[in-house]
């Protein structure tokens, strides 16, 4: 009697981060996706613990897509002994060589800097923090090394990139294809096909879902038909009069603040995705004479070869981004962008006088050169702050981000926050539960299951309780 598919998850059940899910039938064993549990330094120690996998046995690994709650355990499998494929999209495979890389060498730098006592620092002093909420991102161990640099490398190797829509054997009696999910460059949802004795059962992983509207990206498709789907809830519970987003307002409202102003606003920005979706209003408001010759730097070499990646795929770009490429500009360009590609030009750069604009990493600002750009920006009437994305909860940027930060420390520099600090409203990578209802039910046909993951468990309550009702 053959067995039954079974689905096992390890990470991204009650929670948005840690993505990995395992499909095993009588005869093959798939993992779906591999990604860093984040959030707290609890978090990270789980990510240090393998799942109960025998990663030997595994067939093939298969990632959605090149950010590092989906991907970010992958340099981990030549140590666990897995040695076979990892399948992902065309643009996937070219990230994730860099992505797994810049991890290895940011768990290294993060262990030498906490074992001299040099690591970033980033603290609101005063309200004082919620002990309960410092306690778990106070770190009192040395911070876990997954992998090293050559495992990072030998992992990357392993990427086999596949076009979307195209079918492929993973393995026997399963094949796999993907569809463009729309979330960022590369980015896809999986759909695997099972044969199990005279029966065939179609799975389909969501990945995260990309909103629908005006994006750098071209239209997504809504998924395909299939038996169960697992899908992502991250916005489950975002209520239905949130905020829109108006990004190209609200960015031109920024620079004409800079402008008037004569100062420079200070964007923490996540490096695929974020990065590219400000950058290309930004072009646009160029093209249209806004900016005037006010500078623009972007302070992360990621989210500079993201852009250049993108440009080396202009099929999966936007109509208006694929014309420009045709035309032989990159719609992640113009004449006062500026690409800082080392440490020694971004602390050229901090502490500018004058108009300007400054995207840099890490957008949870705890860590990164965003870091030295806010320690010259908060403590000046002058300053300008702008969070373009989700802030950790009890971290110096959700303090900042909700105006309850009134003196700080950054870098050893104790400050009082007298830079004006606000948000990009509405503006997500996902889909909004609105659009995520239609991306499942797109194909006409209604799933006989569908589980929801990455979402906290208020998100999969409220998700659960629409699609009950549609």
């Amino acid at each position: 009697m053959p067995q039954a598919p079974s689905l096992t998850f390890f990470g991204a059940a009650g929670e948005v981060t840690g993505s990995c899910t395992l499909l095993e039938t009588d005869r093959a064993r798939i993992l779906v996706d591999f990604g860093l549990f984040q959030g707290s330094h609890e978090q990270e120690r789980r990510s240090a613990e393998p799942p109960p996998v025998d990663f030997r046995a595994l067939d093939a690994v298969v990632c959605t897509h090149a950010h590092i709650d989906h991907c970010g355990r992958l340099g981990m499998l030549p140590r666990l002994g897995f040695d076979r494929g990892i399948w992902c999209s065309e643009p996937t495979a070219e990230l994730l060589p860099m992505v797994l890389r810049s991890s290895a060498n940011l768990q290294k730098v993060r262990l030498q800097e906490h074992r001299e006592g040099t690591g970033p620092d980033a603290v609101v002093i005063d309200p004082p923090p919620d002990p309960s909420v410092t306690a778990a991102l106070r770190r009192t161990d040395d911070p876990p090394v997954l992998y090293a640099g050559g495992d990072a490398d030998r992992a990357g190797r392993m990427a086999i990139g596949v076009p979307y829509g195209a079918w492929r054997d993973l393995a026997d009696g399963v094949r796999m294809r993907l569809h463009d999910a729309g979330h960022v460059i590369g980015s896809a949802s999986v759909e695997l096909e099972v044969k199990h004795g005279a029966s065939r059962t179609r799975f389909l992983f969501s990945g995260d879902v990309g909103p629908r509207g005006d994006s750098y990206l071209r239209e997504r498709p809504d998924a395909p038909e299939a038996d169960v789907v697992v899908m992502e809830c991250t916005t489950g519970a975002r209520p239905a009069d949130a905020p829109v987003a108006d990004v190209p307002t609200e960015l031109r409202e920024i620079v004409a603040d800079c402008r008037a102003r004569d100062r420079t606003a200070v964007l923490p920005t996540f490096s695929l995705g974020r990065a590219q979706v400000i950058v290309h209003h930004l072009a646009r408001l160029a093209r249209e004479g806004v900016m005037g010759e006010m500078p623009v730097y972007l302070d992360s070499p990621m989210a500079i070869r993201a852009g250049e990646l993108c440009v080396r795929h202009p099929s999966l770009l936007s109509d208006e981004a694929r014309a420009m490429v045709s035309r032989g500009h990159s719609p992640f360009d113009f004449d006062s962008l500026h690409f800082l590609w080392s440490r020694r030009h971004s602390l050229r750069i901090a502490g500018r006088q004058g108009a300007g604009i400054v995207l840099a990493g890490s957008g949870f600002c705890d860590a990164g050169p965003v870091l030295h750009h806010l320690e010259h920006q908060v403590g000046h009437d002058h300053g300008h702050v702008v969070f373009t994305g989700y802030v950790l909860p009890g971290s110096l940027a959700e303090a900042l981000a909700e105006g309850r930060a009134r003196r700080v420390r950054i870098n050893g520099q104790e400050l009082d926050v007298r830079a004006r600090v606000t948000r990009l409203h509405g503006l997500s990578g996902h889909a909004d539960p609105s659009q995520m209802e239609s991306w499942l039910l797109g194909s006409g046909k209604v799933p006989s299951a569908v589980l929801l993951n990455h979402g906290d468990e208020r998100a999969r309550e409220m998700m659960s309780a629409r699609l009950a009702s549609a």
